[in-house]
């Protein structure tokens, strides 16, 4: 199994899903829940679980702790992560809360740039303890649908520029997803790193990657 092309293409998968239901989940938390669904239904059968010191241990887990504090006053907790295989920890003391991480995947719905700048600034902090580093930002746009959505003429809508300007010289990773139900901005989404760019129109079926001549999404 290639865990790294299960992951990603459930992350292409995920965001096309957004930008075409974008009203699935109410809340951020939902979104979490969702994706966690997606990705274990997504991972065969018998990669789903470990067995260690004759405990039986999920492969994904939602609100891991991080391994240290990430200069901040006590430890966090990510929002999705999949632990490394084979199973390793860092510490004799609670050892369980101290597993080595593959993947960590972090999730904003319709927030400001502080928020994706903080999970960028943990997750490529030295001692982060994760390998893969992703950060899902979505953003759905309405009329008033729903007290959560946002206006598209909010001040607080990130571009294309703005978020590769946060991710420069780090390894994280941005989806960004874009679901508009006005018709003012483009629907689409998009994957961001500190070198490269890709994404812009929807192909829902055949769910990428077959999108990537870039629309720039400008504001």
């Amino acid at each position: 199994m290639d865990l790294n092309a299960l992951v990603e293409q459930s992350l292409y998968e995920f965001c096309a899903e957004f930008v075409d239901t974008p009203y699935l989940c109410y809340t951020e938390h939902g979104i979490h829940a969702l994706f966690f669904q997606r990705l274990y239904d997504a991972i065969p059968e018998e990669s789903r679980y470990f067995t260690w010191q004759d405990r039986k241990v999920c492969v994904i887990q939602k609100e891991y702790p991080t391994a240290s504090d990430l200069g901040k006053p006590k430890r966090q907790n990510w929002d999705l992560s999949v632990i490394k295989m084979p199973p390793e920890t860092i510490s004799d003391k609670n050892p369980f809360d101290f597993f080595r991480l593959e993947f960590v995947i972090e999730f904003g719905l319709n927030e400001a740039r502080e928020h994706l700048v903080e999970d960028v600034r943990r997750l490529s902090h030295p001692s982060s303890n994760v390998e893969n580093r992703y950060c899902v930002h979505l953003y759905r746009f309405s009329d008033g649908v729903s007290g959560r959505d946002w206006s598209t003429r909010s001040k607080r809508i990130l571009g294309l520029n703005d978020i590769r300007e946060i991710v420069s010289g780090t390894d994280v990773t941005v989806f960004l997803a874009v679901a508009d139900t006005t018709g003012t901005l483009k629907n689409g989404f998009w994957k961001i790193t500190s070198d490269s760019l890709s994404g812009g129109g929807l192909d829902i079926e055949g769910c990428i990657p077959k999108f990537f001549l870039v629309s720039f999404f400008t504001i």
